[in-house]
């Protein structure tokens, strides 16, 4: 299973964007800077855009800009914007194996502790804003 990045890539971007200042840049430039297709970067950008992170200009002399100030945008709102699924964990998709104690009991286990890190997850991205991040990248 491999891991997704758009939430990593979401702050890359989001974080371009506060260093080079209120006249924004271009999808392809933020593509240059995580080293991915610009089409990539469009999409995430679409994301952010509909939660009210992001502008995006189209046409001639169009790109993209913060719509907020990097002290008023956490990780968590970059998180939000991003991923698609509700939950951090997900439990296998299949129905459990009647015949397996394991297979039955798992999900019930699981729940409390899935609950728990996710909790942790969401308030360490709560208190961590961009520009938190932006004055490690000047210092």
């Amino acid at each position: 299973m491999a891991a997704n990045s758009r939430f990593a890539v979401g702050v890359h971007c989001l974080l371009g964007l506060a260093y080079l200042g209120e006249a924004g840049t271009t999808a392809e430039t933020l593509a240059s800077s995580v080293n991915t297709n610009p089409v990539v970067v469009r999409r995430l950008l679409k994301s952010l855009e509909h939660q009210g992170l992001v502008e995006i200009r189209q046409g001639k002399g169009g790109g993209v800009r913060l719509l907020r100030s990097p002290s008023t945008i956490t990780l968590a709102d970059i998180y939000a914007a991003v991923e698609t699924d509700a939950e951090i964990f997900a439990y296998h998709e299949a129905a459990p194996n009647p015949g397996c104690l394991v297979s039955c009991k798992v999900k019930h286990l699981l729940e409390p502790i899935f609950s728990a890190a996710s909790d942790a997850v969401r308030s360490t991205l709560a208190k961590t804003k961009l520009s938190d991040l932006l004055d490690a990248i000047q210092a």
